[in-house]
């Protein structure tokens, strides 16, 4: 993994989970001071969430987060649907009973940061049983602009959805797909907001 990918990775945690404050400015000077490198393996990471949409840039200032709205977190969830209901698909054909059951038994988590929740666990999991790695990535970087977008609201709720994923696995498991599509749509009906 090179300095600029090593930084990226850190550097999208730490907003993902809230540990950079919204509206910090980020600069490459100083995050080049942080981690003890150059500023070129920073500017690659800096343009690369800028790219992304995780950071604006403002030239001769620096970065800050993108903040994201109540509309964005909707517009995620739109986006969000269709590649779930393909990501049932293909785990309807592709994975095993002993996957779907294991899936169900891995999806128990206390953790408050909303990026590393039971919830988003449990999708990002179903997507990885998909096979499809760019159906994984795609809904890996919604789910990451999800819980930002869940940080950033101050009055936070919680919702698992556990009993809507319970439900997904076991249609999945009757080889009912049209059944685990509903219990998705509902999963992905609870709104944050």
């Amino acid at each position: 993994m090179t300095t600029a990918e090593k930084i990226y990775r850190a550097l999208k945690k730490k907003m993902i989970t809230g540990a950079i404050a919204p509206t910090t400015i980020l600069t490459e000077r100083e995050l080049a001071d942080f981690y003890q490198v150059s500023k070129s393996p920073v500017r690659e990471a800096l343009r690369r969430l800028v790219a992304e949409s995780f950071l604006v840039s403002y030239p001769r200032k620096g970065y800050i987060q993108n903040i994201l709205t109540e509309k964005d977190y909707h517009q995620i969830q739109e986006v969000r649907l269709p590649l779930e209901e393909l990501v049932l698909q293909l785990v309807s054909k592709k994975a095993t009973k002993k996957e779907l059951t294991k899936l169900l038994q891995q999806n128990h988590s206390d953790e408050l940061d909303p990026y590393h929740s039971a919830n988003t666990n449990f999708h990002l999991q179903l997507a990885k049983l998909s096979g499809n790695q760019y159906l994984y990535d795609s809904l890996e970087s919604l789910l990451a602009s999800a819980a930002r977008a869940f940080i950033l609201k101050t009055d936070k709720k919680t919702t698992t959805g556990t009993s809507h994923h319970q439900e997904i696995v076991e249609q999945l498991l009757q080889d009912d797909l049209d059944q685990a599509l509903i219990a998705l749509k509902e999963d992905l009906s609870q709104d944050l907001y």
